[in-house]
């Protein structure tokens, strides 16, 4: 059986704090219904959708008004607006249609014959409401009484073509809504603008327009440009333009707009401005966007940003050489095991190991039997002697005997563990010549009754060393501090 919903917004808004109107809302609406069916229309007041291929898909009519809903709700909760959207439902467009200009509350208009509803609910019927009235027509089903002929002579064809479209014997006409591939609007300012920070007030109506084409494309964005258009009569370059890319695609614009005004924050414009366009460069379809959830991104939402999110915006508002992340790197040497790279361009070039220390990952741990129990280390064992904090460069220690002291004696807790990274291990040819100088190195730790817990180390000399045939005390290092 064929299904229509008409869907109607009013903001409740303050008209001064409303980023659109009531068109704009219309169109947002139609396009976040895309997301639920391909055949939508903007027919007067009221959105249009024919769900009837589409039941099945989001199991049932109950749940895909549902989903619908808490679509509407967060596109509304992220873009700051107060609405109410009413909705009707019928066998036809023009039933639905009817049924939603009703006075009465969805349920007081279903139960409403089609037959009895008024003449005013009728888009065609509106321009002949009082000759219909002076004649007695007040339903539907007053004027299908009348003689279809004298009908069509007194009122025009259009009249009975509306009826027979609305009781399902001849077919909708509509040009279905389509949304473009790529998301390009231009506003117009209301004013000319001089400081690049005032442009965010049209920067926010245009990225409510860019979230409801990427609802209903059932899209995140990972790329957008900002152009503005500069006042023609000034002698300078006549736009200029902004870039912003993001490391996760997403349909929650908001920390697109925080990074936009951070850049914006930073510019200076040249000339007044006189309009804005907004692009859409790169987008990414969303795979559970569709039935599965009814969430603004790929995943459930979380509360707050995330990591990446917090690196893009100190990225923007700092700089990008201001903000590093730690990289692992193939070497023994405790200083060497780690290298700090641009957290920006890590993540734009999808650098697994720094994205994973800006994230955090998860420790996985295999299961083991007994015979790996009994060989395999425990991981927590080894990596328990190495500190939390690093001096940048180990600090040679005063020794007393052969026994290292730092603000007074040390007591010895733990240790050796042993480091030697020579030949192979250290790239060139091993013997720091073009390569890195070589470590042999046993670390232990101390205690110290003013310091804490220290991690030191002894340089200890390969047996064919001429120091170690003369009986040299070995040099000692501190490296690290343990919290």
């Amino acid at each position: 059986m064929p299904c229509w919903i008409a869907l109607q917004t009013c903001i409740t808004t303050e008209p001064g704090a409303a980023v659109m109107d009531e068109a704009a809302v219309q169109r947002a609406l139609a396009s976040i219904a895309l997301g639920f069916t391909p055949r939508v229309v903007l027919l007067d007041e009221a959105v249009l959708m024919d769900v009837t291929g589409s039941l099945r898909l989001f199991g049932g009519l109950a749940r895909l008004m549902r989903l619908l809903e808490q679509r509407l709700a967060l596109f509304f909760k992220a873009n700051e607006l107060q609405a109410q959207t009413r909705r009707a439902q019928g066998a036809t467009s023009l039933i639905a249609l009817g049924r939603l200009r009703l006075p009465a509350g969805p349920a007081e208009a279903a139960r409403l014959r089609v037959a009895e509803l008024p003449m005013h609910t009728l888009s065609a019927a509106r321009p002949h409401l009082g000759v219909l009235e002076r004649i007695g027509c007040r339903s539907w089903d007053d004027l299908l009484r009348l003689p279809r002929d004298g009908v069509a002579r007194r009122f025009g064809a259009p009249l009975l073509e509306a009826l027979d479209r609305a009781r399902g014997k001849e077919p909708d006409g509509y040009e279905w809504r389509v949304l473009p591939e790529h998301f390009e609007e231009k506003l117009e300012l209301d004013a000319l603008v001089t400081h690049a920070p005032a442009l965010m007030a049209g920067v926010e109506r245009l990225l409510v327009n860019l979230q409801a084409w990427l609802l209903g494309r059932q899209s995140g964005l990972s790329a957008l440009k900002l152009v503005w258009h500069l006042d023609p009569r000034r002698d300078v370059p006549p736009t200029g333009e902004l870039e912003i890319r993001t490391a996760q695609p997403a349909q929650d614009l908001r920390h697109v707009a925080r990074l936009l005004a951070e850049h914006l924050a930073q510019q200076k414009l040249a000339a007044p401005v006189h309009s804005l366009t907004l692009q859409s460069l790169v987008t990414e379809k969303l795979v559970d966007s569709a039935a599965a959830t009814g969430s603004l991104l790929m995943a459930e939402r979380r509360q707050g940003d995330s990591a990446l999110e917090l690196v893009e915006r100190l990225s923007a508002r700092l700089g990008d050489e201001q903000v590093q992340a730690w990289q692992p790197n193939a070497d023994h040497r405790p200083e060497q095991m780690q290298r700090w790279v641009n957290a920006r361009r890590a993540i734009k070039g999808h650098d697994k190991g720094a994205i994973k220390s800006i994230a955090g990952s998860a420790r996985f741990v295999r299961a083991r039997g007994r015979n790996d129990q009994k060989n395999e280390p425990d991981a927590s064992t080894t990596e328990a002697l190495y500190p939390s904090w690093l001096l940048p460069e180990p600090l040679k220690l005063a020794t007393v005997g052969d026994s290292p002291v730092y603000q007074g004696r040390l007591v010895r807790l733990a240790g050796p563990q042993r480091l030697e990274a020579t030949g192979w291990l250290m790239g060139g040819d091993g013997t720091g010549e073009g390569g890195k100088p070589p470590a042999i190195r046993d670390y232990f730790i101390y205690r110290s009754q003013q310091a804490g817990l220290l991690w030191v180390y002894s340089e200890r000399l390969p047996v064919a060393a001429p120091q170690a045939a003369a009986g040299q005390l070995r040099a000692w290092y501190l490296h690290g501090f343990f919290a």
